[in-house]
This record gives C-alpha cells, structure tokens and sequence, in this order.
C-alpha cells in the first residue's frame, strides 16, 4: 500500500485553503481547483513551483493564471497571461 505524503487534516485543510483570488476574473482559486493533492513535495527540485490554472469566469474570456507556490502551499506570486494556445 503507497503511503500519502501528508496526514488527513492537512489534506483537508489544503482542499479548502484560498490560495489567490485571480487578478482578471476575481474568480477565487482554492486548492480543490489546481488538484493540490496531486503534487508530491518529494518530486519538486525547485521551489517556488510554478503552476498554470487555466480558467473563465464572469464571462471574461479564457485566460491562464500562473501561480508560484512555496513548500508550504503558499501563494508567492502570480501572473497572467490573455494569449494561449493549448494542443493536444
């Protein structure tokens, strides 16, 4: 059975935590949005870690949030960007 990197209560804590408000669409990002969970602190080499979230919200067209993040699940920064492309 694989071991979970953090406990029970800081996973919880991290699903509900605000992380930022994005600056275009004051959608609010919380760590459910960017899949928190999923991050395995072991297999980061750098810190901050940068994140991209793409979103819309309040009919503002679809932009990309990226946020910098310490070890410790804290918003350090962020920026957008209004031109992307995504391919598959």
């Amino acid at each position: 059975m694989k071991k979970n990197f953090m406990n029970t209560e800081t996973r919880a804590f991290l699903i509900r935590k605000l992380l930022t408000v994005c600056p275009v669409c004051q959608k609010r990002i919380y760590g459910k949005d960017i899949d928190i969970l999923k991050i395995d602190k072991k297999k980061i080499s750098h810190w901050p870690l940068r994140y991209i979230h793409c979103h819309t919200n309040n009919n503002v067209p679809f932009h990309a949030l990226t946020i910098y993040l310490d070890n410790n699940f804290a918003v350090r920064g962020n920026e957008v960007s209004n031109f992307i492309k995504i391919e598959n």
